[in-house]
């Protein structure tokens, strides 16, 4: 799962290989939605602090349908 602050169109290539995308600012209509909903990648935008809360290695879980994540502790 690709976690960030923010994406820009030079990612498209990172986004295929992940399996999800959470991304701290954002909106429906940002790029990370539209070019995960292109590529049907679960996304979910506008999660503010989760580049502060979650490090590498972390095990989470997320639904792009409900918005919810999960840390699995």
């Amino acid at each position: 799962i690709l976690v960030t602050q923010s994406t820009d169109p030079g990612w498209i290539t990172i986004f295929t290989s992940a399996g999800g995308i959470l991304v701290e600012r954002g909106s429906a209509l940002s790029h990370a939605s539209i070019v995960s909903r292109e590529l049907g990648i679960p996304c979910i935008v506008a999660v503010k602090g989760i580049t502060t809360r979650l490090k590498t290695g972390d095990m989470i879980e997320m639904d792009g349908k409900t918005g919810k994540i999960k840390i699995i502790e």
